[in-house]
C-alpha cells in the first residue's frame, strides 16, 4: 500500500493491484481528434504528474472502460479542458476524513470530493466510488477525474 500527499488529501493505494487492472485494459480505441489529442499529450501530463500515476499505479495510455466513465472534452476559447477518469484500488482522506461512498446518478452538484491542483494545466478531483465501480475484487475504488487543459 502507498500513501500519497497532496496538501490535505491522502490517499492509500493498492498501487498492484491497480497495475493489474490497467494490464488488462485497452488502450483508448477511439480515433476523434479529442481523444488522439489526449492520447498525444500523455508524456506531457506524464512530466505534469512527477511520478503520482506510477505511485497510484495508474497506466494513463488505458481507458478505464466501465459505462460513461471516459474521455470528456470541453471546448472553452482558447483551449480544450479534458475530463479523464482513472481508477485507483485505496481510499483517501480529505482533511482528515474519509471520503463519503458515491453512488452513481446526479451526483455533481452534492458529490463530497478532494480537489488538487498540481499546476496550471491538471488539477485531481477526487471521488470515493466504491461499490459503484467494479474493478477487480476491490472493496474499495476511488476514480480520480484528471482536469487537463491543453491548447
Amino acid at each position: 500500500m502507498k500513501i500519497l500527499k497532496l496538501g490535505n488529501i491522502t490517499i492509500e493505494a493498492d498501487e498492484v493491484r491497480t497495475r493489474k487492472f490497467y494490464e488488462k485494459q485497452s488502450g483508448f480505441t477511439c480515433k476523434c481528434s479529442d481523444c488522439t489529442n489526449y492520447v498525444s499529450k500523455v508524456p506531457y501530463i506524464q512530466t505534469l504528474l512527477n511520478g503520482i500515476d506510477i505511485e497510484l499505479g495508474i497506466d494513463l495510455s488505458r481507458d478505464v472502460g466501465q459505462g460513461m466513465d471516459e474521455l470528456i472534452p470541453h471546448d472553452y476559447e482558447g483551449y480544450h479542458l479534458y475530463l479523464i477518469p482513472y481508477y485507483v484500488i485505496g481510499g483517501c482522506y480529505h482533511n482528515g476524513e474519509e471520503l463519503d461512498k458515491e453512488q452513481s446518478g446526479p451526483i455533481w452538484s452534492s458529490t463530497r470530493r478532494a480537489e488538487y491542483k498540481l499546476t496550471d494545466d491538471l488539477s485531481l478531483l477526487v471521488i470515493n466510488t466504491s461499490g459503484d465501480i467494479e474493478m477487480d475484487t476491490a472493496e474499495n475504488v476511488l476514480t480520480i477525474w484528471f482536469e487537463f487543459k491543453a491548447s
